[in-house]
């Protein structure tokens, strides 16, 4: 199980790389002062793969720009990172980072529960501009859940899928044993409703090796 860290504050970082995670995901959007500096800061703490996600109001981040905004605001953070958190509206800029030898985690979060075909469909669309496609959606009752399950055990790998909200939030320890790439939690303060604690993700995935 692939551990990923959501930080939205450099000062957690030592809190974070305690409990060894897999990757740490910077908050862009959740984060205050210059995002360059503090990117930077976090880079010379720690050699652990880093991931910038500059998550838009519409999939439940805090960034209101347009595409050009989001890109100047990418662009000089790549060369100290490993992966880019790139949403379908910004797909257009996927190429240049790609150039610049930085993975793509090739996301879309809704707020809805698409069927098993729809999820295909969005697969395949992040697939085409993505190394990793990542898909959050909300299921509504345990057979939404389940139908997840089974689309994330039979898609092509790697994949990341994920849950909205906290009902279901045990979905984030289950999904990766199904085949999904990465857990994500938090170190501090949650960037999302329902994240686990690094300290308890940690526990989760040593229980469930």
């Amino acid at each position: 199980m692939k551990i990923v860290v959501s930080v939205e504050d450099a000062g957690v970082i030592d809190e974070a790389v305690k409990y060894n995670p897999t990757f740490i995901e910077i908050r862009l959007d959740r984060m205050a002062g210059d995002l360059l500096d503090q990117v930077r800061a976090i880079r010379e703490k720690t050699a652990i793969p880093l991931i910038a996600t500059l998550r838009s109001r519409e999939e439940g981040g805090r960034f209101v720009g347009d595409a050009d905004l989001w890109a100047r605001i990418i662009g000089p953070i790549t060369r100290y990172v490993d992966f880019v958190d790139v949403e379908a509206r910004y797909r257009d800029h996927a190429p240049l980072i790609k150039s610049q030898g930085v993975q793509i985690l090739a996301s879309l979060h809704t707020s809805e529960m698409p069927t098993p075909p729809e999820l295909g469909k969005i697969e395949s669309m992040l697939r085409s501009y993505g190394d990793i496609p990542k898909i959050v959606v909300k299921p509504r009752t345990t057979d939404d859940l389940l139908a997840l399950v089974a689309f994330t055990h039979q898609a092509q790998k790697p994949i990341c899928t994920s849950i909205m909200g906290a009902e279901f939030r045990y979905a984030r320890a289950i999904l990766p044993l199904f085949g999904s790439e990465f857990m994500f939690c938090h170190a501090g303060t949650p960037t999302a409703e329902g994240q686990y604690h690094i300290q308890e993700a940690r526990q989760i995935a040593d229980l469930l090796k």
